[in-house]
């Protein structure tokens, strides 16, 4: 029985076309594990997996297609895993929970549907499930602004937001290569993070972390909040991990 559940939801994710049949299973190196910031990878690469290559994109839609477009110029992968942080945009979503995109908003480009057969197949608890992707063009710090996002969702369906899922998925297809996108909740969708994160990103869009640190002691109601942020993240990364670890002997 598949671990991989998405409520109200029958019938499967159409096949990405050349991508999933030229490329799912032939020998090229090695499959790429993408994400924006270092520390979403940091547990993951750790067990120094020879299957895997890691690509730190930056957070941002720019950041992610440079820096992807970039790799992909210079190396052969067979597959590329996008991992990382998310916002929720369905209640019904707790931190750390494990959500595989089936959908990506505002983009035609579908997830490869034999990554997403084996991603089935994966036994983790609890369960992962099947979402929408949405890709925001700055971070989503407040509870207003995803609500406002999450109306567009249909009545069983559930979502998540990131920065970077139409650039992977674009990408991708125009390379021909597979790809699946896998996120874990940080943030819920009933609450703001402490901070607003867009004030302190560099003009390429990244985050900037002594800014925050700056900013987090020029406020100090917000430390307690960012504390509880990084202990969240550790567990979202490690959860990512083992679900990755558990994926890459199904991919063939």
């Amino acid at each position: 029985m598949s671990s991989l559940k998405r409520p109200g939801h029958s019938g499967s994710t159409t096949d990405n076309g050349e991508a999933c049949r030229s490329n799912f299973g032939c020998d090229t190196p090695q499959i790429l594990v993408v994400a924006a910031l270092r520390y979403e990878l940091a547990t993951l690469r750790a067990d120094a997996n020879p299957e895997l290559a890691f690509l730190e994109t930056g957070e941002g839609i720019a950041n992610a297609e440079r820096q992807l477009e970039g790799w992909l110029a210079q190396n052969g992968a067979r597959a590329v895993l996008s991992i990382g942080f998310a916002g929720a945009l369905s209640a019904s979503l707790k931190v750390a929970d494990l959500v595989i995109a089936d959908r990506i908003r505002d983009s035609s480009e579908k997830p490869c549907e034999k990554l997403l057969t084996a991603a089935k197949e994966v036994q983790i608890e609890p369960p992962a499930r099947l979402g929408v992707a949405f890709t925001s063009q700055e971070i989503l710090w407040q509870s207003q602004s995803k609500r406002a996002l999450a109306s567009s969702l249909g009545d069983n369906e559930i979502g998540f937001v990131d920065m970077e899922s139409t650039a992977i998925a674009s990408v991708c297809a125009r390379r021909g290569i597979p790809f699946l996108i896998i996120r874990s909740i940080s943030d819920l969708l009933g609450e703001d993070l402490p901070l607003d994160f867009n004030q302190y990103r560099t003009p390429d869009g990244r985050v900037r972390s002594s800014r925050v640190m700056k900013a987090a002691l020029l406020r100090p109601g917000s430390l307690k909040g960012l504390f509880l942020l990084r202990k969240r993240s550790k567990l979202c990364a490690h959860r990512m991990a083992d679900f990755v670890h558990r994926l890459v002997p199904l991919i063939h």
